[in-house]
């Protein structure tokens, strides 16, 4: 059977959604106004061509998995989702925690999802929504149910 018959033959594809939302932001703020005291910028300047006002900055001992980790137990949370039910999770970063293992490995071991495979997407600015186009086609495609997405940074 060649692809055009198949397409043919298979009228509808999965529909896949985003079911929850999780976030997490560590607690310590850093403002313009403190970058301003610390070296030669303002407030404006940095707003004019960042569009940030403000930073969250995480403690020394916390990787981007701690961060990930924290995230994803809220949407599970928030969509009644237990971990062993996760079929697959892709961590979105462009700063993991080592190149091996990968972050995604490191949150389905701290989640307990031991049904779960997982990689990290390294795609800078864009790899979050290729994350997303990734897990939905995961799911369209029928081999998997529910994927977990993060994106994290440190």
């Amino acid at each position: 059977m060649g692809y055009s018959e198949f397409l043919n033959e298979r009228t509808t594809l999965l529909k896949a959604k985003i079911g929850a939302l999780g976030c997490y932001t560590p607690p310590r703020v850093l403002t313009n106004q403190d970058l301003e005291k610390m070296v030669a910028t303002n407030d404006q300047w940095i707003v004019d061509r960042t569009g940030i006002r403000e930073r969250h900055i995480v403690p020394p001992e916390m990787a981007t998995s701690d961060m990930a980790i924290e995230a994803a137990k809220s949407a599970l949370v928030e969509r009644g989702v237990a971990a062993s039910e996760l079929d697959a999770i892709i961590v979105c970063t462009v700063t993991p925690d080592y190149f091996f293992p990968s972050t995604a490995c490191l949150v389905q071991h701290a989640l307990g999802a031991r049904g779960a495979w997982g990689f990290d997407l390294i795609a800078a600015c864009s790899g979050f929504v290729y994350g997303l186009t990734t897990g939905a086609h995961l799911v369209a495609a029928g081999t998997h149910r529910k994927v977990l997405v993060i994106g994290a940074d440190t």
